[in-house]
């Protein structure tokens, strides 16, 4: 599907003559996914998905020794395949208003050289933000009140992932050389202009594979994994002068972009009328197998519990993931909403050499009574919001971040996994689309947790980074 979450990977010829082992030198900057484990009795995991894959891997026939990564001129390319969405749909801090941004050595009063760069972040004190594939341009200004040997200038656009205590490892590197000159001074003003296309993807050697993965969100968890990007401007004297090097750090997002909602769910939205259930929309919901919970969803009763998730199951920043409960209660025991806890659980996973997977609730669940409810057959309509600060799903060499709706028990029973199913989390919604609205009554919200789970290392909290109040 053209608009699923990562763009469709293009294969690279299994031959060492189709990949350019050179690579552009920048300066010195400033101080294949596993498979999804067996599912146990408690834990069940459905992860039947109508995307495209995150990455594709490719065989070499040599040693990724013998390679290093490819310029430019050998990253696949490709034109997008959707229309532009409209401002209204587009996140808070995807606004389309240009900002220039400076970036200065030498004092504040007269520096003697400027980066100049122009991005789409609302203001000029947030970090520069690209997002897709936007060209990254600006300017490189020198100021010299005297002349200097100066021999060469170059601009470096780097893109790189650490995990701790390993060093930074490169994943996209450009250089452009601005000026150069065997001998002479240089003095005055001088202006240089530069640009760069970031490409849609990368390709990284990891043994014997060529893996072709989506250009990463800038990304950090503190002692896990930090993805950064950079300008790096380069002023190289002689041999007996010292080198300067001007450093700027970039927000980068993917523009992913969620499918379209089904036909009747998104006229719910534009007659601005409730949902259908299921059963009258069985191609909008994605309802998954029964679980039968003894004492862990109702306390003292056993109850059948079957969830529906809307499908498609890609879901746009901002906007609510509706489900659709349904508990099958023989006993009629009663049963208060707020004891359900159903969350958004964001997983992060890194496959390094301390790797592993980290665990965060970051939304909880609303419920309120649905159509045709009754004691032995309770039907609850909910919808989990996806906050704005959240990361979109991603899966990039040894990292990746995913999703999932995950059932719990109630909160005096013994944690566990009930059920669990795996979403996706894009940038923006389908172009054209109805943006998806609340179907919360007033004073409807997620009940408050009354006490922090004991699986993993688990923690509440609203995300990772809010890009539209990053500073520089």
């Amino acid at each position: 599907m053209s608009n699923a979450i990562a763009p469709a990977s293009k294969p690279l010829p299994p031959t060492p003559s189709a990949i350019d082992s050179s690579r552009d030198e920048g300066g010195t900057p400033e101080p294949p996914k596993p498979p999804p484990p067996r599912p146990s009795a408690r834990r069940r995991r459905h992860r039947e998905t109508p995307f495209l894959p995150f990455y594709e891997k490719i065989e070499l026939p040599f040693s990724s020794s013998q390679a290093s990564l490819p310029s430019q001129a050998s990253l696949p390319s490709y034109a997008s395949q959707s229309s532009p969405p409209s401002q209204a749909s587009l996140p808070l801090y995807a606004s389309p208003v240009r900002s220039e941004h400076r970036f200065t050595l030498g004092g504040t009063e007269r520096p003697w050289l400027t980066l100049r760069v122009s991005s789409r972040a609302p203001r000029p004190d947030f970090l520069p933000l690209f997002m897709g594939s936007e060209t990254v341009a600006g300017f490189v200004e020198l100021d010299l009140a005297k002349p200097e040997s100066i021999r060469e200038i170059q601009i470096t656009l780097k893109g790189e992932v650490t995990y701790p205590s390993k060093e930074p490892k490169i994943f996209l590197e450009k250089s452009r050389g601005l000026h150069a000159q065997a001998s002479g001074k240089l003095s005055g003003q001088q202006s240089h202009p530069f640009s760069f296309t970031l490409p849609d993807q990368v390709t990284l050697y990891e043994s014997d594979w060529a893996m072709v993965y989506p250009l990463p969100p800038k990304f950090s968890e503190k002692g896990v994994v930090y993805i950064d990007y950079k300008l790096v401007v380069s002023v190289l004297r002689g041999k007996f002068s010292p080198d300067s090097t001007l450093s700027a750090n970039l927000v980068y997002l993917p523009e992913t972009i969620a499918e379209r909602p089904s036909f009747l769910r998104e006229q719910a939205y534009v007659h601005n009328r409730p949902l259908d259930p299921p059963e009258r929309n069985p191609g909008g919901w994605k309802t998954l197998p029964p679980v039968e919970a003894v004492g862990t969803v109702i306390p003292n009763a056993t109850v059948t519990v079957h969830l529906s998730i809307a499908n498609p199951l890609t879901f746009p920043l901002g906007t609510p993931l509706p489900l659709f409960l349904e508990l099958r209660n023989p006993s009629e025991t009663p049963l208060d909403p707020h004891t359900l806890d159903i969350r958004l659980v964001r997983s992060l996973t890194t496959r390094a050499v301390t790797g592993g997977t980290r665990a965060l609730d970051v939304a909880r669940a609303a419920f309120w009574p649905a159509p045709d409810s009754a004691r032995h057959c309770v039907r609850l309509c909910g919808e989990i919001t996806l906050g704005r600060r959240l990361t979109p799903s991603f899966d990039f060499s040894q990292c990746s971040v995913r999703y999932a709706v995950v059932v719990y028990p109630h909160a005096d029973a013994p944690p566990e996994t009930l059920l669990e199913e795996e979403v996706f989390v894009t940038l923006r919604g389908a172009p054209g689309a109805t943006t998806p609205r609340a179907q919360a009554p007033a004073g409807v919200a997620p009940p408050q947790d009354v006490r922090q789970r004991a699986l993993a290392p688990r923690y509440f909290a609203d995300g990772d980074i809010d890009f539209s109040l990053v500073r520089a």
